[in-house]
């Protein structure tokens, strides 16, 4: 029986749940949420007949066992590469205890226990803190809304920054994930704590490592007093490494050994210092391609790839461009202390024929230049010159581009079809990998059959 049957079973019976506790699964594509009963043991792993499925490669197929009772305590059962509870490894056979809120780490899948609160209590802040409830707060009430792709960013989000596990953004430059990465933070449990940004692209190696790492008094020419490094400095909170892709490998390795022992010694140092720091990483490089070819470190990609969130470009956000546009506007003329233009259809039309290879960055410096250009109630497109406008082959090109789009869409869909929603089974009847066809389905809005529901 299925963990959803024995809690159907037992409300029947006239029981409570563990005080509404469920497990929130969160893989690298998807997330199952899994009601808990008032007791009794889970098993957790990949294979179809436990209690708790964790469609992850680095999980075995008979994992871990959740005991639930007056308390809830965790037991690895044996399995190849180990399970985490708050970044310390299980023993096999050695129960944890687990707390409302807790992380469970298994290969590169997370799962957290978390309670319901009742209805009327969903709202107060003394019942989020307690519970172990996240108050999350992904965007102000002033912002502009986002469209469906974004939403699924945002809600995948939402439930990554609950827990501990090391965030990767990727996405085109411009797509705003320096703004996604601090979200994250802001409504994590470490939102007390630092948030230190480094620009992995801004320095040089030796510069890079010092930032980094920190350094002893003379451990280079001009090295005068000791100094911490940002990964001592995030202590208690986040560190983000913006362009992560442009890591050099020697410094991809030192970064691995503290991502592992979580120890980090400064440059001219042979005391290493223990260090509590949660990771997210950005980058405009597809680092799998780069891991193909040699120039980044696979174990450390597969460490830093804790959950993967992946911003689409504005050219394929189009319901967002007209909302993002007139907050940009209405945030420069307050700056400027005037009454913002009105942006009429023809203005927005003019936008939304543009390909933007800057993204949002983009969209906000061309508002700005319209905005000082403008001296009337209106802004006309006349103030907004776009450099690179889509021709008419560009037109057709995106026309074609469609068409195959909704053929390999169709295809898709008679593949889960065919295999009662197996997704593994439906990408190798394809020819394709499973996690390519994973990213096929959320490009193209293809609902994933939800494990445990």
């Amino acid at each position: 029986m299925s963990v959803r049957e024995t809690a159907k079973a037992h409300a029947a019976d006239g029981g409570d749940h563990t005080a509404g506790a469920f497990l929130l699964v969160v893989g690298r594509d998807a997330y199952a949420t899994y009601d808990l009963p008032a007791s009794g043991a889970l098993t957790i792993g990949r294979g179809e007949s436990n209690s708790v499925r964790v469609d992850d490669p680095l999980a075995s197929r008979t994992h871990a066992c959740l005991h639930v009772g007056d308390a809830m305590y965790l037991e690895d059962v044996g399995s190849v590469n180990g399970t985490r509870v708050k970044d310390k490894v299980v023993k096999p056979g050695e129960r944890v205890r687990i707390a409302i809120g807790e992380t469970i780490q298994i290969g590169s899948s997370v799962l957290i226990v978390q309670r319901r609160a009742a209805q009327a209590d969903l709202l107060r802040p003394e019942t989020l803190r307690d519970e172990g409830l996240i108050p999350i707060t992904l965007a102000p009430p002033s912002a502009p809304r986002a469209g469906e792709a974004m939403r699924r960013v945002l809600e995948l989000a939402e439930r990554a920054a609950a827990g501990t596990i090391n965030v990767l953004i990727t996405g085109e430059t411009g797509v705003g994930k320096e703004l996604l990465a601090e979200t994250v933070h802001r409504a994590s449990p470490r939102r007390s704590g630092p948030y230190v940004c480094l620009n992995c692209a801004a320095l040089s190696e030796t510069l890079l490592e010092s930032e980094l790492f920190g350094h002893e008094r003379g451990a280079f020419t001009g090295a005068v007093q000791a100094k911490p490094g940002l990964l001592e400095t995030a202590a208690s909170g986040t560190l983000f490494l913006d362009e992560v892709g442009e890591l050099p490998l020697s410094t991809q390795a030192k970064l691995l050994r503290v991502l592992e022992t979580r120890e980090v010694a400064r440059l001219g140092s042979v005391r290493p210092r223990r260090i509590d720091v949660r990771f997210i990483a950005a980058t405009n490089r597809d680092l799998e391609a780069e891991v193909a070819r040699g120039a980044f470190r696979a174990d450390l990609y597969y460490r830093l790839n804790g959950i993967t969130l992946t911003i689409p470009p504005l050219r394929s956000r189009l319901e967002e461009i007209r909302p993002l546009a007139e907050t940009f506007l209405r945030q420069i003329c307050r700056d400027l202390g005037r009454q913002p233009p009105l942006l009429p259809p023809a203005s927005v039309r003019h936008l939304e024929a543009y390909g933007w290879p800057g993204n949002i960055r983009e969209l906000k410096n061309v508002i700005e230049r319209a905005v000082l250009l403008c001296e009337g109630p209106i802004l006309d497109a006349q103030y907004m010159p776009l450099e690179r406008p889509l021709t008419e082959s560009q037109k057709l090109t995106t026309s074609a581009a469609s068409s195959l789009a909704q053929t390999e869409k169709d295809r898709i869909i008679e593949a889960l079809a065919a295999c009662a929603g197996n997704q593994s089974r439906a990408a190798k009847m394809l020819g394709i990998p499973r996690r390519t066809f994973v990213s096929k389905l959320d490009a193209y809005k293809i609902p994933r059959p939800k494990k445990g529901l």
